[in-house]
């Protein structure tokens, strides 16, 4: 009964707040704004030695792939969607396709970076776990790559090649096709708790965990010194984390009200504008890395600054300068 009506409520669009002609702009610029953000940040971290090859940025440059991935992809068919409605007659082999780039790229971002959350931890009070090549791959490279993997092959065998009968039917809140295998009962739970409920705890908690761990490193041991070298990952990963919070949670806390059988219109209504908040992770992760890694900070702030200066045009008094003979006659 719970997982019908679930399937039921997806042909409503009564349950939508915002308009759809509002959805296309704010899409619509946010993602232009997004994409330019992203190549910014991207560009510099990965042309800058020393924020290449430093640890805390490794996850943000493979995260930054995702984000330019579902922004360059699936953001534009949804834009399309909203422009076309439910007019647009797409195949099965598109539909599979377009569902696999979006569940995918979201999924990699989300719990990517819940792993992020836990790994600051490591790099900040443990990080001679990390000091040799081994250590490195073992605790650094190895769980962001197997957790890629997961997803890719989840996503691959679930989407591409499901097992229930295909039915297409476009999400009302941004068009990009459900897949069947999400109307059974397990898959819906295990996604749900898996890849989205579960990430976003896990967020939380570690960054309340970061949180109290300095205070408390800092008022026992009084390292004000040596803090002000790992000020800026923590700056960051907290900046990141209150980004996934604030626009997770409405969709979480909806999300597991749906599994606990609360499927009243009010929850339906914030499970589906949660989901289009949720997007905005997306769009503001670029910008949020941009302010808060402080190399890529000071080359904006250089850009404005030369902006400013070449906007400054002063123009000098005009005086008529004579010969020093001359001004001696006169």
């Amino acid at each position: 009964m719970l997982f019908s009506t679930i399937k039921d409520t997806y042909a409503e669009s009564d349950l939508l707040v915002i308009p759809v002609n509002i959805r296309f702009g704010f899409f619509l610029s946010s993602d232009i704004l997004s994409v330019l953000c992203s190549l910014f940040v991207q560009y510099h971290l990965l042309t800058d030695r020393i924020l290449r090859q430093a640890l805390n940025n490794h996850a943000i440059i493979v995260l930054l792939c995702f984000v330019l991935t579902y922004e360059l992809t699936t953001v534009p068919l949804m834009l399309y969607y909203y422009h076309v409605g439910d007019e647009w007659i797409i195949s099965a082999g598109f539909s599979h396709f377009w569902t696999f780039i979006d569940y995918l790229s979201f999924t990699v971002q989300l719990t990517g970076f819940a792993w992020t959350s836990i790994e600051r931890h490591i790099l900040i009070f443990h990080n001679q776990w990390v000091h040799t090549k081994i250590k490195r791959f073992l605790i650094h490279y190895l769980p962001l790559l197997a957790l890629i993997i997961y997803c890719f092959v989840y996503h691959f065998a679930f989407i591409l090649f499901p097992s229930c009968e295909t039915s297409i039917i476009m999400s009302p809140f941004n068009g990009v096709p459900i897949p069947c295998i999400l109307f059974e009962p397990f898959f819906i739970k295990y996604d749900a708790i898996l890849h989205q409920i579960i990430p976003t705890f896990v967020i939380g908690i570690s960054t309340v965990a970061l949180f109290l761990r300095v205070h408390h490193q800092k008022a026992r041991f009084n390292r004000s010194i040596q803090w002000r070298k790992e000020r800026k990952i923590i700056i960051q990963s907290l900046s990141i984390s209150l980004l996934y919070l604030s626009f997770m949670s409405p969709r979480m806390a909806s999300q597991c009200c749906v599994l606990l059988g609360f499927t009243t219109k009010g929850v339906m209504t914030l499970y589906f504008n949660g989901a289009f908040l949720a997007i905005y992770t997306v769009f503001l992760f670029p910008f949020v890395c941009c302010v808060w890694i402080p190399e890529i900070g000071k080359k904006m702030n250089g850009l404005f600054l030369c902006e400013r200066k070449r906007r400054r045009v002063i123009v000098p008094a005009l005086s008529i300068q004579f010969p020093k003979k001359q001004r001696n006659k006169l």
